[in-house]
């Protein structure tokens, strides 16, 4: 038995016949019924529109026939037809679903379509799920439902989330509702008892103890109901009271999660500084041609940042920041490169000013290696190179780090498969400057940093 209404589809190999369809949910039949007037409907599209009325119309326009529980009838005729619809593409093929078969097997396929999107008519939660927005629907907090005395005369509909409080505030209602059936079999034993004599004999004479015996097992039978009603209410209430407990939890472990998965973030966030804690760090750039288009088209100057990252292991803490369009009056000029002192862990052990200086080196990837490299020596009155008292202080650097025509020109390799590169060496040995460009060639042999250094003091001896 199928437990959903029609199947959407998005195409199908045999020509669609109108007797295929639905009439109330315009989709392929499941489990279709005919009435009177030869109009077809899913079995649970029919009991959705006639609900627990005794009889409705057919909804097909400009047809009034009356649908009547002895008037459906199960089309066989059409099952058989549809049995044989073959190549049925699924309606998920927009969201790429690829799924292509027979009838039959497309109505078990669309219970576990992961590409399908259901959404709840009563929440707007969306499921790609059949089976988990099958649960969801029999407990969903905002769907409608009858009180538990309904048939008994309480013909309220309200959202399952405030059922509790309906049978709390109607209680008064519900107690009037049962006292006036109990109140109309005690009047109908009263008129039977207070029959005038004559009538009396008559009754005697052919089905008086009968229609005591019917009356008094009718008595029993309703105190035995309005018992039942009473032990499912207070089944419901303990249901509802353990639901609220069970939802106060999971909202409780919920927010624990969020503070657990907020904490792992800003520690992953930390551990990635660590990562080039040996006063080196290379920057790799990505999305460079997008990038650029941002800054370009922004009211204002725009930057990238780096990751932090940690001079040593209990170092100064820092980051790069690069304009690519150029920053303020450099706009469309120049790159700009920066460099941001940042609050770390353990400042209150380091010496301030920082004193250092910082090399930075844009990487040239084409043959000639035309690396471009400046050197920013920290000015020991500025607010940039002070102990930080914020998260971060003022950024200090290079505005005209690199003319914005060579950047993007063929001639040179700054901008390679839409990656740029820029290192930066905190200088903490103060090399001469006239070491800089032997030391932008160690750059292509990939060495570690204490490698480097030991090339560097080679050279400088050399050079003596």
């Amino acid at each position: 038995m199928s437990n959903f209404d029609g199947l959407s589809y998005h195409s199908i190999s045999f020509e669609m016949q109108e007797n295929f369809l639905c009439s109330y949910c315009h989709r392929l039949l499941v489990e279709p019924k005919v009435i009177i007037c030869g109009h077809r409907y899913c079995s649970l599209c029919l009991k959705k529109f006639i609900k627990n009325d005794e009889s409705t119309n057919c909804i097909v326009d400009n047809c009034s026939q009356i649908i009547t529980n002895d008037g459906i009838y199960t089309d066989f005729g059409v099952i058989n037809d549809l049995k044989r619809l073959t190549d049925i593409i699924c309606y998920n093929k927009s969201n790429g679903c690829s799924w292509q078969g027979n009838y039959m097997a497309y109505k078990e396929h669309l219970q576990v379509c992961t590409f399908q999107h259901i959404q709840c008519e009563y929440c707007a939660i969306t499921f790609t799920n059949h089976v988990l927005y099958e649960q969801h629907d029999r407990i969903c907090p905002k769907a409608l439902v009858s009180c538990p005395l309904k048939k008994f005369g309480c013909n309220t509909q309200i959202r399952r989330e405030a059922l509790q409080d309906h049978i709390s505030s109607s209680s008064v209602e519900h107690l009037q509702i049962l006292a006036d059936i109990c109140s109309s079999f005690q009047n109908q034993a009263i008129t039977t008892y207070s029959q005038p004599l004559s009538i009396q004999s008559t009754a005697i004479s052919t089905s008086e103890n009968l229609d005591i015996k019917s009356l008094q097992n009718e008595l029993i039978k309703q105190t035995q109901i309005i018992e039942q009603l009473r032990l499912e209410q207070k089944s419901l209430q303990s249901m509802l009271i353990k639901r609220e407990r069970d939802l106060t939890r999971v909202s409780v472990d919920l927010q624990l999660f969020k503070g657990d998965l907020c904490q792992l973030k800003k520690e992953f966030e930390l551990s990635k500084s660590f990562i080039h804690n040996d006063g080196t760090y290379l920057w790799r750039i990505d999305n460079i041609q997008q990038s650029f288009r941002n800054a370009k088209n922004a009211s204002q100057s725009i930057c990238i940042s780096s990751s932090p990252f940690y001079t040593s292991k209990y170092g100064y803490k820092m980051s790069l920041k690069l304009y690519l369009n150029g920053d303020k009056s450099v706009r469309d000029t120049y790159l700009s490169v920066y460099i941001t002192i940042m609050r770390g862990e353990y400042d209150s052990l380091l010496n301030w000013p920082f004193q250092y200086p910082i090399t930075l080196c844009l990487y040239d990837r084409n043959l000639k290696q035309d690396h471009v490299v400046h050197t920013i020596k920290p000015d020991l009155d500025s607010d940039c190179f002070q102990q930080p008292k914020m998260d971060a202080n003022k950024s200090g650097g290079i505005p005209e780090f690199c003319p914005l025509w060579k950047i993007f020109n063929k001639e040179f390799g700054y901008v390679q498969q839409d990656t740029m590169y820029i290192k930066a060496f905190v200088d903490f040995n103060i090399y001469p400057t006239k070491i800089w460009p032997y030391w932008t060639k160690l750059q292509s042999y990939g060495l570690p940093t204490n490698v480097e250094h030991i090339k560097l003091e080679e050279q400088i001896d050399n050079e003596k």
